[in-house]
């Protein structure tokens, strides 16, 4: 049975108003930041982030006679904290955002700028996720728990994805990545399984169709694209994984308007970190997003492609197992179980369907 999905997002935000990919592409920061008509930014990073693209973030800015200030994040994207952020004054004075780092300071930095009314451009130095590009913020208590999507009315305004950095970026977070965009097309299928394409979005159709384009592509080329990365390789393949990770990904989930792609699999992520904030820190997105979509497999109905999935997993050293990143009890599992079954992720499925997603859950504690 298929669940019931409803739009809590009526428009087609595809994402990102310019996205660019380039070996160097951190020098045109300046030239963006004016094209916005903009003179004043205000940097969110990173440590290791800000370590890496600075240079050449002072660089574009020096040459162009601008000076930013600079702000060093740590941690969730957590409302309490950026509101303490856009209260100081060295915010106030700037008149744009830009956001240099992973998922997290991507979501601040979004986050930070539309609620400013400030453009925002990304940095992204991983493609661990594809926050860089999707106008929305995952939001965190400052304990680490799940909060809640922030969906922004308006877009990204520019993306700099720099092959310099990316090509050398640690090969856990292009793996972590590779398995958050393979989520797509799982979930995609939960909403669509017992449908005909007369009762179903078009928008949910056309982010199906290029989901199963990126899944395809994705596996037959990641173990390729590992080694590249690994060795700092800027070949076409890691080019072309970047831009499915970060561009692709991010327009298959404005297509199916933000929230309808989001099915089992990352319930079981939020749920996890919601149960267990603190031992779940330490684990990606994309990592416990793959134990969930073992889960989600088993649920659709394909245990077979469940266990090659959890194989593959194993051989590129990520966990398969919720015990293998957090501590499980009975109470755990339940309230994982329960929560994922009173999100929409579940919704209009009856107790067949509950049972199936209970014995799921049990194969990966």
């Amino acid at each position: 049975m298929a669940t019931q999905f409803s739009f809590k997002e009526s428009s087609f935000r595809i994402g990102s108003g310019r996205y660019i990919q380039d070996s160097g592409c951190i020098a045109q920061l300046a030239e963006e930041i004016t094209r916005l008509g903009c003179a004043r930014p205000y940097i969110i990073g990173g440590e290791t982030a800000l370590s890496l693209a600075r240079p050449a973030i002072d660089a574009s800015l020096t040459a162009a006679g601008l000076t930013a200030a600079y702000y060093t994040y740590a941690g969730f994207c957590c409302e309490p904290h950026l509101d303490e952020i856009m209260a100081t004054d060295v915010f106030r004075a700037a008149d744009i955002v830009v956001g240099v780092g992973g998922g997290n300071v991507m979501d601040a930095a979004k986050f930070c700028a539309v609620t400013s009314g400030r453009p925002i451009i990304n940095i992204p130095t991983s493609s661990a996720t594809c926050a860089a590009f999707t106008p929305l913020s995952v939001m965190y208590t400052p304990e680490g728990r799940t909060a809640g999507t922030k969906h922004h009315k308006v877009e990204v305004n520019c993306v700099l994805a720099d092959m310099d950095i990316l090509c050398r970026q640690p090969v856990r977070l292009l793996v972590a990545g590779v398995y958050d965009s393979l989520a797509k097309l799982i979930e995609i299928n939960q909403r669509l399984l017992g449908r005909t394409e007369a009762d179903t979005d078009i928008g949910l159709l056309s982010s199906y169709a290029l989901s199963r384009f990126s899944y395809d592509w994705m596996l037959r080329n990641l173990d390729e694209c590992c080694d590249d990365v690994a060795h700092g390789r800027d070949t076409k393949v890691v080019w072309d994984m970047v831009y499915i990770l970060i561009a692709l990904t991010g327009v298959i989930s404005g297509l199916a308007r933000g929230s309808n792609q989001c099915a089992i699999a990352h319930k079981v992520y939020e749920t996890t970190r919601t149960v267990r904030p603190a031992e779940a820190k330490p684990w990606l997105h994309g990592e416990l997003v793959g134990i969930g979509l073992i889960v989600q497999l088993i649920y659709n109905g394909e245990p077979e492609e469940a266990a090659r999935f959890a194989e593959k997993m194993a051989s590129l050293g990520m966990p398969t197992r919720l015990s293998a990143c957090v501590p499980v009890t009975d109470d755990d599992l339940r309230q994982l179980f329960e929560k994922v079954c009173a999100s929409t992720a579940m919704a209009g499925t009856g107790d067949t369907e509950q049972a199936r997603l209970w014995d799921a859950l049990q194969l990966v504690r």
